[in-house]
Formats: C-alpha cells, structure tokens, sequence
C-alpha cells in the first residue's frame, strides 16, 4: 500500500509544479546581429590595377612607382628627378630630361577622376593639335576606353595617351627630340602605368 501512496504524493508534487507561473531568465528576444569584423585588407581583383576610385588622388604614391631610371630607359633619354604637381583636379608627376632636348623633352603621368575623362580627352586632343600632332588611335584592350594621339614634328616625337579604368582617369605624354616616343612607347607605357597601379 505503501507503493500507491508514494506515486500518488509524486504525482501531486509534479502536477503542483507544473501549475506554478513559469520563471524566464535573460532576455526573450534576440539582440541584433553583428557581423565580424574584418580581420585583415580585402583582397583585390588581381585583373584590376590597383586604384582606389574612392579617393582623390595624390601626387607622392603616383610618382614613386617609376625610378629615375625606369622613366630614361622609357624616354631614352636621361631624365631628372620626378617633380610632383597639381593640374587643376588632376595630380602629375613629370621627369625632364637632364640635357636639353629639341622640343619639350620630358615624361608625363596624368591622374584624375574618370569622370573628367571627355574634358581631359579634349585638353589632351587640343594640346596636341597645337603641336601639329595628329592621329588619334584608339587604344583597345587598355583600360574601360581610351586613345593615343601624337606624331613625330620636326623630328620631335610627341605622343600622349588618355585611359579611363574603373573610375579613374590615367594621361601619359612622352616626348623628346631623339626620344624612343611612338604610338608603341605610348601604350606600351600606359599598360604598364595601369598595371602599377
């Protein structure tokens, strides 16, 4: 008899239980969800040079990814040290060559905002003009569009070159009298301008 009273006494104690109000702890919603933080640079596109669209461009890193003596053999002539400057929105770097050349012997590195490419274009269309340089070719497969317009003038080769590339706008002008300035310099250049970065 024992046996049926201790189930019964069990079974009212569970039941006693089972009736009071529930007790909660901590909160009864989820908080927001926040994403880990990055714990390190993305990874760029390996396909893309590597430029920052997102800020304006300065002059110091622009200019230090040629030495002195990269930018003589490019020209083929020997060139001074780069000098840093400003062109109304856009930063150059230009390296003049030490001995003075017929004509305007000197390299060129133009950066902007790929927004001011059709200005940029007719300045460097205009400029040219003005130095009796003709014919414009289009530059395909470099950069999102681009071209090259320049000849050799009195025998002094003028060449520029105008590329806009994910946001961002990228103008070369190589020239000089005895120079190696083609319209093959000027891409070749420009490619490896945009690969630099």
């Amino acid at each position: 008899m024992r046996y049926p009273l201790l189930l019964l006494a069990t079974a009212l104690l569970v039941t006693g239980c089972a009736a009071e109000e529930p007790t909660t702890y901590g909160p009864t919603t989820a908080g927001p969800t926040l994403r880990p933080k990055s714990t390190g640079p993305r990874t760029p596109d390996p396909s893309l040079p590597n430029i920052d669209a997102t800020t304006e461009p300065t002059a110091k890193p622009l200019c230090s990814i040629f030495t002195t003596a990269e930018i003589t053999a490019t020209l083929g002539l020997p060139v001074r040290k780069v000098v840093a400057g400003k062109r109304g929105p856009y930063v150059t770097c230009t390296w003049t060559t030490v001995k003075p050349v017929e004509g305007p012997g000197s390299v060129t590195i133009t950066r902007g905002d790929g927004a001011q490419y059709d200005a940029f274009s007719q300045q460097m269309i205009a400029e040219a003009k003005s130095k009796k340089a003709r014919g414009k070719k289009l530059l395909e497969g470099v950069g999102d569009e681009g071209f090259a317009i320049g000849a050799s003038v009195s025998g002094v080769p003028i060449w520029y070159a105008v590329v806009q590339h994910a946001g961002v706008l990228t103008g070369v002008q190589v020239s000089g009298a005895g120079s190696k300035a083609s319209v093959g310099t000027i891409k070749a250049f420009m490619i490896e301008v945009l690969a630099r970065g």
